[in-house]
């Protein structure tokens, strides 16, 4: 008996520790909630009570803000905004959906100024509406509408045009092949490359929204198009300029039809609305921000129109579909990963060198940021005046520190979204927020 006693207390302690050896939760790595909610106690502000015993009451209450200290880069008093990239010598640059605007690519002149960039040239084209086909946009080297800028490992700019510019700011022009592309600039606006799209990989009605950019290698572009026909994600290699696409109509790139969104504390539904503003309803908006993981193992990716959080290995997207790969489609597509809610719709994303993803969540006037170490979705940065974060860019700068940057634009208060009535007011905003890690560079 004394010789099986020490192997029965071994198998008891094995049993318990089976099963009461749960892991860490908060798994490691998770903020402090003391240090990221926005939360409060005070007694009642509005001295509305029968009783003066409640005055001394303390009500738990949402303080609005949490994370670091948010800082106003920018005040947008001309056109609405969407875009940002930022150099590491501080340099900023902008962009605008182009109806009547007679830029759409800008660089800041001050805290409330901008001016066409690289010059007005870039941005003037010859037309916007095809005068030959009607409700078509026209091929030009210029600059239509610039929906993205981003600022590489190599501090070159890179331009994303959709090739369909705006009627009046409201009806939005079909493209044709030559009017979508992707500029490539330095910093002292010399154009070095220019990538455009065969029609079978950019369709006249898609919608390409971001871009990020592997530099390791041939080089890649990873594009989302958030068109709600044929949504899908756009993939170029930098060095033969092929492109190619993957994801058609999976279900990660592809709006939520029951999604009900609020913005402000107010729900958002899909209220019937009259021409021409049915066209721009960003609820059936697909697959939206976009980031590229430091390793560029990754591509995290979600819809606009969709709480759904995703990601697929670069590796299965860097294989073009074709007679030489004719299951490279399918394998994409398998290779999916579905990583959950992330709490609310995102329209921008970025990466640092840490890992971290962030994503603006305009349901929450915030900014997150999802942890791969742990799979969850972490609290950054929230506030009041974060009214629809739009685009994201992450900058370290030689002057010291990194930051998150983006633009706030109020997106859903506009006519396109309110049935015609605008209710936004100006200005718009552009933030940034102090990081702990750098800039992703993703070079060699």
């Amino acid at each position: 008996m004394a010789l099986l006693l020490p192997f029965i207390l071994w198998a008891v302690a094995a049993a318990a520790q089976g099963v009461f050896d749960f892991p860490e939760y908060p798994p490691a790595g998770t903020p402090d909630p003391n240090s990221t909610l926005a939360n409060g106690a005070a007694p009642y502000p509005y001295n509305v009570y029968e009783d003066p015993g409640l005055a001394q009451a303390r009500i738990h209450y949402d303080t609005g803000s949490y994370g670091p200290t948010l800082e106003l880069v920018h005040a947008y008093y001309n056109y609405w905004p969407t875009g940002v990239g930022v150099a590491s010598d501080g340099s900023i640059f902008t962009t605008f959906s182009r109806g009547n605007e007679s830029y759409t690519l800008a660089t800041f002149t001050s805290t409330t100024t901008e001016e066409a960039w690289p010059n007005q040239e870039w941005n003037t084209p010859a037309a916007f509406a095809n005068e030959s086909n009607p409700g078509y946009s026209i091929a030009t080297d210029k600059l239509l509408l610039v929906q993205a800028v981003v600022v590489d490992g190599l501090d070159r700019v890179w331009a994303l045009d959709t090739g369909r510019p705006e009627v009046n700011g409201s009806y939005l022009l079909a493209q044709v092949p030559g009017g979508p592309k992707i500029v490539g600039f330095y910093l002292n606006g010399t154009n070095f490359a220019t990538y455009t799209f065969p029609a079978n990989v950019v369709y006249a009605d898609s919608s390409i929204n971001d871009i990020r950019l592997d530099l390791r290698g041939e080089g890649y572009a990873y594009i989302p198009d958030s068109s709600p026909n044929r949504p899908g994600i756009i993939v170029l290699n930098l060095a033969t300029g092929e492109s190619w696409r993957h994801l058609d109509g999976h279900p990660s790139v592809t709006p939520d039809n029951g999604f009900v969104p609020v913005y402000d504390g107010v729900p958002f539904y899909l209220y019937p609305v009259t021409s021409p503003y049915a066209v721009n309803n960003f609820g059936l908006y697909a697959a939206d921000g976009i980031a590229l993981s430091p390793d560029g193992e990754y591509i995290y990716f979600a819809p606009l129109a969709s709480r759904q959080f995703w990601r697929i290995p670069t590796s299965y997207l860097k294989v073009k579909p074709g007679p030489d790969y004719p299951s490279a489609y399918m394998l994409a597509k398998r290779a999916v990963e579905h990583l959950g809610e992330s709490g609310s719709n995102a329209d921008g994303m970025e990466t640092d060198s840490s890992g971290y993803i962030y994503a603006g969540a305009p349901e929450h006037n915030a900014v997150t940021r999802y942890n791969p170490a742990t799979g969850l979705v972490e609290p950054f940065v929230r506030d009041p005046a974060i009214q629809w974060p739009d685009t994201l860019a992450v900058a370290t700068l030689q002057s010291g520190g990194s930051y998150v940057y983006f633009t706030c634009n109020q997106l859903w208060l506009g006519p396109n979204y309110q049935n015609g009535t605008d209710l936004r007011t100006k200005p718009w905003a552009m933030f940034r927020a102090p990081i702990e890690a750098q800039k992703a560079t993703q070079l060699d």
